[in-house]
């Protein structure tokens, strides 16, 4: 391939996988980064000698125009976003600075702010990155960066050589560039082999010192997980509406979960069935009014949390238990015996919302990561759900829990959950509760027309208990009203949930948990409406669920008395898959890895990492034998403490052998092969330096030239021609006539000659 087209190729390839970074960050906008991508494609076509080459060229003071438009419109943005300042009207203006050069393509400083501003989106790009695609696209700029800025560095030198004033032949001097530069032989898959290597050694040298260097990081401060695209539906209020259609198709990443109950099941169709049904309680809200649920923040539904402090770690474990229970709540070993295990990972909350299956029981918060300088804790909220709170940790492990940090990271943590089921006996007879203990769960929205009540008396006037109730408005919800995310509204009905019952026939999984809550209460038994997800996905790979944003759902919780609280679907079933393919594990896998070793790196993860090496090499590991004290090196340190010494020794003595008569024999050989004008110009240089004129081991071919004329030379003009003829066969490949060697060799006997 041509020198040229390579340098432009790779230049090219180089700007446009910053570009593909960057839109993996979603950092940047779709718009700006499709507008670039045209104007580059469209870019490569622009040339000096072409019709859109003239056209750029005259349009150069509207792009600087433009460009000091975009700058000032950039910076007043930026100004407006002051107190939390927003940078990407900046990317944006370096997005169309990068597109402005790439069309205006003329010389070597052209190029080099091409590679300025592609650094500056894959700092862009770095800042943001929450993909594991990041490492993929940053390891294929090192590669294209070392090809790139190598190939400039020989653009330039060639250029900058041919191009010394060393005759009044200038076009001559610029016509062999342009022969050198679409050479096929200056550059081959040697140089890519060796430049690749370069770059390889780079790229681990870089990931060598990312892991061995002590992290004053993300992972190091915060102590926890990068917090991703906030999920939309778990505040402290939650409008009909807004949470099922804003989830639909977003593919975020929310939890990710390992339940052993669900690993040890050997076939897949069983399997499937299980996730099917796993329902991940996040939020619960007591109290509706005009297509709005919210929180009463009454005392009676407030949660209650048992503290029990593990006796192996620095960890903590939580029992829950509901107000409406009497007495005292059973001790850790009583609770969890029997539960479902969950080891959850929360990853793309800005509500810090503590998930687990149906009813958790308790919460194991594991102790700080070493080095952290935050630790996430429980909170207890209200109707059996929990809060996420961070705090700070003293540099001595030493927790400040009442210093809460605002902004919210992730967690990881333990849980343990019951099956909310009407054959449990996790309940108590209202007989027995505190007068008015479940009247939060029994009130009635003020925004409902009387007509909604009659509706509830209807479908529930002659059922015996609260299960039939349930079974009765569930089965009519179901009969009625089919699931859409494509709403309706009639704007004259003043509560949305009313205007679903009687005028609209389908609706998402809010209105129909709404409505049978509502029905539930009016007929006489409590509920509380909870939003979380429905199933997931499953990664045989990682032996985990990846639970994303489009399985968001809202379900209800119904009292029964004795059986407590059982769980209330009255959404009519979905098509939601829950396998993923191959490739999608691979992918799903990678994230986990690159969000746990890359962007969470810290020091307990380095700690792990230098006791698996030493357990790896067994440095730790001392053997004693029966006569005393010895340690005993295992074949792997006896490899390494042999080896490198002598491979030491080795390079020493190699480097103090006499070697010039080898190398003298292998320039003869190596002469012998050469082209016969690379004879007769270093035969001339040896006449010249002869005379006191030795070139210097720094200059080039035509700086020499250049300065043996000033010496007044004589024949100079036959010695620029050497020189051409020389350059051209050593730099660019071409192969010079004999007729022209010998003449050449009949110009230079008189070279230098009365010097």
């Amino acid at each position: 391939m041509r020198f040229r087209l390579v340098h432009k190729l790779t230049s090219y390839l180089l700007a446009g996988t910053a570009l593909a970074t960057l839109a993996t960050s979603e950092s940047a906008s779709w718009v700006s980064l499709v507008v670039l991508a045209v104007a580059a494609t469209l870019s490569w076509f622009v040339e000096p000698d072409t019709r859109l080459g003239t056209l750029v060229d005259r349009a150069v003071p509207l792009f600087n125009l433009a460009t000091v438009a975009f700058f000032a419109l950039a910076m007043l943005q930026v100004a407006r976003s002051f107190p939390e300042v927003d940078l990407s009207p900046f990317l944006d203006f370096v997005l169309f600075l990068l597109g402005y050069k790439l069309c205006q393509r003329r010389g070597n400083r052209d190029y080099l702010q091409i590679y300025i501003l592609s650094f500056l989106v894959m700092l862009a790009a770095a800042w943001q990155a929450t993909s594991a695609l990041f490492i993929v696209g940053f390891l294929l700029y090192v590669f294209l960066a070392t090809w790139t800025l190598i190939l400039f560095h020989l653009r330039r030198e060639i250029e900058e050589n041919y191009l010394v004033p060393h005759t009044g032949d200038v076009l001559g001097a610029r016509v062999t560039v342009t022969r050198v530069l679409n050479s096929r032989r200056v550059v081959g898959w040697p140089f890519f082999l060796a430049t690749g290597s370069i770059a390889a050694l780079v790229f681990g040298g870089a990931a060598l010192v990312f892991a061995s260097v002590p992290r004053v990081g993300l992972g190091f401060v915060l102590g926890g997980v990068r917090r991703q695209a906030g999920v939309a539906g778990f505040s402290d209020e939650v409008k009909l509406g807004m949470h099922g259609v804003l989830s639909l198709d977003n593919q975020t990443v929310v939890l990710r979960a390992q339940v052993p109950r669900i690993a040890t099941l050997r076939s897949d169709d069983a399997r499937e069935a299980a996730i099917a049904s796993l329902y991940w309680r996040g939020t619960v809200y007591d109290t509706y009014e005009h297509g709005e649920w919210v929180r009463s923040r009454d005392e009676r539904t407030r949660t209650r949390l048992s503290l029990f402090h593990s006796p192996s770690n620095d960890g903590r474990t939580y029992v829950l238990s509901s107000p409406q229970s009497p007495g005292r709540p059973p001790g850790r070993k009583a609770t969890i015996a029997g539960a479902i295990e969950q080891d959850i990972e929360v990853v793309a909350l800005v509500n810090a919302v503590a998930f687990a299956l149906d009813q958790p029981v308790a919460v194991e918060m594991p102790p700080p990561p070493a080095g952290a300088f935050t630790a996430v804790d429980v909170e207890p909220r209200w109707s059996g759900e929990l809060g996420l709170r961070m705090f700070r940790v003293s540099p001595f492990n030493v927790a400040d829990r009442g210093t809460v940090m605002p902004e919210f990271s992730g967690a990881r943590y333990r849980a343990y959950s019951r099956t909310l089921a009407p054959q449990s006996d996790a309940g108590v007879p209202e007989s027995q509760l505190a007068p008015g203990a479940l009247a939060p769960y029994l009130r009635a929205a003020r925004s409902l027309s009387p007509r909604v009540r009659e509706l509830a008396l209807r479908l529930t006037r002659d059922k015996p208990d609260a299960a039939a109730k349930i079974d009765a408005v569930v089965k009519w919800l179901r009969a009625t009203h089919r699931y859409t995310t494509d709403l309706k509204r009639d704007a004259s009905i003043p509560d949305p949930l009313e205007d679903f019952l009687f005028h609209q026939s389908a609706g998402h999984c809010e209105y129909f948990a709404s409505a049978a809550a509502m029905l539930l209460r009016l007929s006489g038994v409590p509920t509380r409406y909870v939003n979380g997800f429905l199933g997931g996905e499953w990664n045989n790979l990682r032996q985990s669920l990846t639970v994303r944003d489009n399985r968001a759902h809202s379900w209800v919780e119904a009292y029964l008395g004795s059986p407590g609280w059982v769980r209330v679907d009255a959404t009519p079933a979905g098509a939601r898959g829950a396998r993923m393919t191959r490739f999608r594990q691979i992918l799903d896998a990678v994230e986990m890895f690159w969000n746990r070793w890359v962007i969470e790196y810290s020091a307990s993860q380095q700690l792990f990492l230098a006791r698996q090496l030493g357990r790896e090499f067994r440095w730790l590991q001392p053997h004693f034998s029966s006569r005393g004290k010895h340690h005993h090196l295992s074949k792997t340190q006896v490899l390494v403490v042999v080896t490198v010494p002598v491979a030491f020794v080795v390079g020493f003595v190699l480097r103090k052998l006499p070697r010039r008569r080898a190398i003298a024999n292998g320039l003869r050989r190596g002469r012998r092969s050469e082209p016969p004008v690379f004879h007769v110009y270093q035969k001339t240089l040896d006449r010249l330096a002869a005379r006191g004129l030795a070139r210097h081991p720094e200059e080039t071919p035509h700086e020499y030239l250049a300065r043996v004329r000033k010496q007044g030379v004589t024949a100079a003009d036959s010695l620029a021609r050497l020189t051409d003829c020389y350059a051209e066969a050593r730099y660019g490949g071409i192969e010079v006539p004999p007729e022209a060697v010998l003449q050449l060799r009949a110009e230079a006997a008189s070279i230098g000659r009365d010097t």
